[in-house]
């Protein structure tokens, strides 16, 4: 069977299995790679039905009680298992024993009351083990761990019940990357419980109380590389120096996470820096110090510095009595070999000038999310405070102006690095003095709408984003890195004033487009980050992005973050995947094109016209427009002819001498309207045509071969058949002249035709017999 055929049942044995398990747990979801999520559903049990097929299982989060030796027994290559957050009690001797690929195990914070090492003796690559939040007492009495070689992760213990650590509890591990314990209520930990265990990364160590924290410590101070203390109250601790002075240690960093001190709490802990001389870094994270910082009494004079700590964190540290607290002058002293110094979110107003003097060896520090301002920063960066500092972080203060605090801080001869972002300077002056060595400039979120030469020329990166800025024009030679995305630029700044330049971020501007040519401007650029702007994909834009592969390796956002905002019908989309129309990027060749077409459209039109008549037929067209607009029937009295003669040029004579004769000289005459003698002089001649036919009371129509092959006397002539006929009346009077074939007549006198065929017309007859009686019936019907 294929792979994917194979993939594809497994699946679907899952879903079918699982849809059965519970009436009322949701079925799985797998992914074709083996994934399946099953987290809050509410199942009360492990679905059945899952294969070979299944590589991670998420169970978390339901209300699983039970788990027995037969329902894993099918998943042998199964390499994560989450059952945290259950409610289970039991696990069968064997309910992992065929998951021998298994990597990752959860089974935090379930109910679980004894532990058993039967339940890991086939688990040999396991790496990670979660038992955390059960109801266990202790760990057993033999060790849970012994068939684990590879675990690197082990969280072990809870808040309650978990009370005792023997010595057999981690026999078998030599090395792990992090241990965590949480042992909150621990009564009893036996000597060299963890001395077993040969290298330890991290520790997390859980202590309500420090009544054993020492014991602890001698057993993994030469052993463990980082010490992480949670949620202990250190009010009673005390150090023995003869506990760990003559101990080789190896810890380097050590964090207080939501712990209590006192002052002399604080002191015995400082000594503890002192014996343990590796410590290189100590953090302080939302700690709480009860006490006011009277440290003169408590035999700090014997404590002459903080061991070898060279990194000191603190944040978000409470102090309860902060306005009884001291001005900390008589630790001073302890200070002198701090090289980096972070006070984060602390409501710091100042550091006194007295305490900047004596950091003597500080190269970094960080005093965001405080209260600082230009005030303080005068008495802290006072002369000789922080001799060596190099990097300055005043982010998130209160510092109000950018000219004054550059002015405060020209006493930093070293300084070269200043973040003095998410302050509210709002608006820049035109010069500024600052530091001389200055390389680096963080002013992002300050709310400037514009940048001047107050900036220091000497600057190698500059961070402005965030800002209201809608231009970039300034001269910096040696600017490298500029970072000025969030702002509201629309288009690149001249390469010209940033010669050097080599990593540029402008995303989420409102830059509409980039050409090759101002890229390339840029002689030493290697990364460009402009994603997220609003771009036009114009034709000469998407050539230029989808025809550079080595684009790819400038722009370090692209493809996904640039999207076309226009033309409309690709908005949304990837610059990379857009594609515009021949007609869109061709406009010139297309307009080209269309124009020889209407010309050849237009000279084939006039042919047609030619050859089909199309010119007789606009204009009658037009004729039968102006006629609409007059009255369809002249009054009476305008009558002025009996007769409107329509006839071939060529039949002149015999209407002319023999029709005007007998019609004419007639007693009483009769007033025949010819074009010849009756139009008027200069009017239009469709216009005379139809006052003649409207002023006449019939319109006689001399048809004859040479009418035909003239095309009916001319079109303007023609005209009176058209109106005549329109109109639907018996005013039209047919004398056919000779004899004519009907099929001769063009299709486009189509009315005439069809009168022919329903009227009765007058034959000129050639017997001169005949004639007498032809011209009483042409008087007749123009009386009639």
């Amino acid at each position: 069977m294929p792979r994917a055929l194979w993939t594809a049942w497994v699946w679907a044995v899952i879903s079918l299995s699982t849809e059965g398990a519970s009436d009322k747990a949701s079925s799985l979801s797998c992914d074709p790679a083996g994934v399946c999520d099953g987290h809050s559903r509410s199942l009360n049990s492990i679905p059945s039905g899952l294969t070979a097929g299944v590589k991670s299982l998420d169970l978390s989060n339901n209300e699983i009680t039970y788990v027995g030796n037969r329902d894993l027994q099918r998943c042998v290559n199964l390499k994560i298992l989450r059952l945290g957050a259950n409610e289970i009690h039991t696990v069968e001797k064997d309910s992992f024993f065929h998951l021998r690929s298994l990597e990752y195990l959860d089974l935090s914070y379930n109910r679980l009351s004894n532990l058993s090492s039967s339940w890991f003796r086939s688990l040999y690559i396991l790496k990670f083990l979660n038992l955390l939040g059960n109801l266990y007492k202790t760990l057993g009495e033999t060790s849970l761990f012994s068939h684990l070689p590879n675990l690197r992760t082990l969280k072990v213990g809870n808040s309650n019940s978990f009370t005792e650590i023997h010595e057999q509890d981690f026999t078998g591990l030599t090395f792990l990357e992090e241990l965590e314990i949480n042992a909150q209520n621990l009564q009893i930990y036996a000597p060299k419980s963890l001395k077993s265990i040969q290298n330890i990364s991290h520790l997390i160590l859980h202590l309500k109380q420090p009544v054993l924290l020492l014991d602890i410590l001698v057993d993994i101070v030469s052993s463990l590389d980082y010490l992480e203390l949670r949620n202990t109250n250190l009010h009673t601790f005390h150090f023995s120096e003869a506990s760990i002075s003559q101990m080789n240690t190896s810890v380097k960093k050590l964090i207080f996470r939501n712990v209590q001190f006192t002052d002399e709490s604080f002191v015995e802990v400082v000594k503890l820096f002192n014996y343990v001389s590796g410590i290189l870094e100590v953090e302080f994270d939302d700690c709480t110090h009860d006490g006011i910082g009277d440290f003169r009494t408590l035999a700090l004079d014997r404590i002459r510095y903080l061991g070898n700590v060279e990194t000191l964190t603190i944040r978000k540290l409470h102090i309860p009595q902060f306005f009884l607290f001291h001005d900390l002058s008589s630790i001073y002293s302890l200070t002198g070999t701090v090289r980096r110094i972070t006070i984060e979110n602390s409501k710091v107003f100042l550091v006194p000038c007295l305490l900047s003097q004596h950091l003597k060896s500080l190269e970094y520090l960080d005093l965001s999310e405080n209260l600082m301002s230009e005030e303080t920063l005068k008495n802290s960066a006072c002369e000789n405070a922080w001799p060596f500092l190099q990097t300055l972080v005043l982010r998130q203060n209160r510092l109000k102006s950018l000219e004054k605090t550059g002015e405060l801080l020209l006493t930093l001869k070293n300084l070269t690095n200043l973040d003095i972002s998410k302050n509210n300077f709002l608006s820049m002056p035109e010069t500024c003095q600052w530091p001389g060595r200055m390389k680096q400039l963080n002013l992002s979120s300050t709310r400037m709408h514009s940048l001047t030469q107050c900036l220091p020329q000497t600057l190698e990166i500059l961070d402005v984003s965030n800002n209201n800025l809608d231009s970039f024009s300034l001269i910096l030679p040696q600017l490298k890195e500029l970072y000025i995305s969030r702002n509201k630029l629309k288009t690149l700044p001249d390469a010209s004033f940033l010669p050097v330049l080599s990593i540029m971020r402008i995303s989420r501007n409102v830059i509409n487009s980039f050409s090759k040519e101002q890229l390339d401007s840029f002689q030493q650029l290697k990364t460009l980050e402009a994603g997220g702007n609003s771009f036009i994909c114009s034709c000469d834009f998407l050539a230029f992005t989808q025809g550079q592969q080595a684009l790819a390796r400038v722009l370090a956002d692209w493809p996904d973050d640039y999207r076309c905002d226009s033309p409309s019908h690709v908005r949304g989309q990837r610059v990379q995947d857009a594609r515009l129309s021949l007609s869109e990027c061709h406009r010139a060749a297309v307009v080209s094109a269309v124009c020889c077409a209407l010309f050849l459209l237009l000279l084939l039109a006039g042919v047609l016209c030619h050859r089909l008549h199309g010119l007789w037929y606009m204009k009658m067209m037009w004729a039968w427009l102006q006629a609409k607009r007059k009255p369809r029937k002249s009054p009476r009295r305008d009558i002025c002819y009996d007769a409107f003669v329509s006839y071939s040029e060529r039949d002149s004579y015999w209407v002319e001498n023999l029709m005007v004769r007998e019609l004419e000289h007639f007693n009483p005459p009769f007033k025949l309207c010819l074009h010849k003698r009756d139009f008027v002089p200069g009017k239009w001649i469709v216009d005379n045509i139809i006052d003649s036919i409207e002023k006449s009371h019939k319109t006689i129509f001399v048809l004859s071969e040479n009418f035909v092959k003239s095309e009916w006397c001319k079109y303007e002539l023609d005209f009176s058949h058209f109106r005549l006929f329109d109109e639907n009346n018996d005013a039209a009077i047919l004398i056919l002249l000779e004899p004519i074939d009907k099929k001769a007549i063009p299709q486009r006198f189509c009315k005439l035709r069809k009168i022919m065929n329903t009227k009765t017309y007058l034959e000129w007859p050639t017997d001169e017999t005949q004639q007498e009686g032809f011209w009483l019936n042409l008087r007749a019907a123009i009386r009639s």
